[in-house]
C-alpha cells in the first residue's frame, strides 16, 4: 500500500540507493611554478588538507527586479550575474617531516602566501607568477565513482596560516589551520 511507512514502500530503499556521503572526497591544487616547496612536498601537503568548504558554484541571479501594475506585482531575475567568484576554506593538518623538523603544509602554504607579498622582505609578485590552478575537487561513493567535480582553474591565498597559539595544557591540543584560497571562476561537473 503506497504512502504508508514501510520499507518496502520506499523504492530508494528497495533499490539500495546510496546516500552521497560528505567525506569521500579529494582535492588536488597545482601551485605556482616559484612555489617550489609546495611543489616538491604536493603529496604531502594534499594528505594533509581535512577539509574544503564554499564550493559556493550552485548561483541564481536574484528576483530583485520588481514592476507594479495596478497594484499588482511582477518580480523579473536580475539582469546581471550575483557571483562570479568564489572563496574556498581548506582546512589543513600541520605535521612535522622527521628528517628535518619542517612543518610540512604550514611551510608550503607561507610560501605561496609570500609570493604575494613578503611580510619579511617587503617583496611582492604580479598575478602571474602567484596564481596557481587548477584547484580540482572530486566528491565519490564509496565504489570511487566521480559524483561531481569542481575545477577552478586559477587559485591563490587570501589569507595566511592561522597563528599559532601556544599555551601550556594537557598536551592534547595540535596546530591545524585553514587557508582561504580566491578562485575567479569555475567549471561544475555533475555527473
Amino acid at each position: 500500500m503506497a504512502g504508508l511507512a514501510h520499507y518496502k514502500n520506499s523504492k530508494i530503499s528497495m533499490a539500495n540507493y546510496e546516500p552521497v556521503y560528505l567525506n569521500l572526497f579529494e582535492v588536488i591544487i597545482t601551485p605556482p611554478a616559484d612555489a617550489t616547496r609546495f611543489t616538491d612536498e604536493k603529496e604531502l601537503v594534499l594528505e594533509e588538507i581535512t577539509k574544503i568548504s564554499g564550493l559556493v558554484t550552485d548561483v541564481v541571479a536574484d528576483s530583485g527586479v520588481e514592476q507594479v501594475y495596478k497594484g499588482a506585482k511582477r518580480r523579473f531575475a536580475n539582469a546581471f550575474a550575483p557571483q562570479t567568484t568564489v572563496d574556498l576554506v581548506i582546512g589543513f593538518n600541520v605535521n612535522v617531516k622527521s628528517d628535518d623538523n619542517s612543518l610540512i603544509a604550514y611551510k608550503s602554504l607561507r610560501e605561496w602566501c609570500d609570493l604575494i607579498w613578503n611580510p619579511l622582505t617587503g617583496g611582492m609578485s604580479l598575478k602571474s607568477t602567484y596564481i596557481g590552478g587548477p584547484l580540482t575537487v572530486l566528491l565519490h561513493n564509496k565504489a570511487n565513482d566521480v559524483l561531481r567535480e569542481w575545477v577552478f582553474p586559477t587559485i591563490w591565498p587570501k589569507t595566511a596560516p592561522a597563528e599559532m597559539s601556544l599555551e601550556y595544557g594537557d598536551g592534547s591540543a595540535i596546530y591545524s589551520t585553514e587557508i582561504t584560497f580566491c578562485a575567479d571562476y569555475w567549471e561544475d561537473v555533475t555527473v
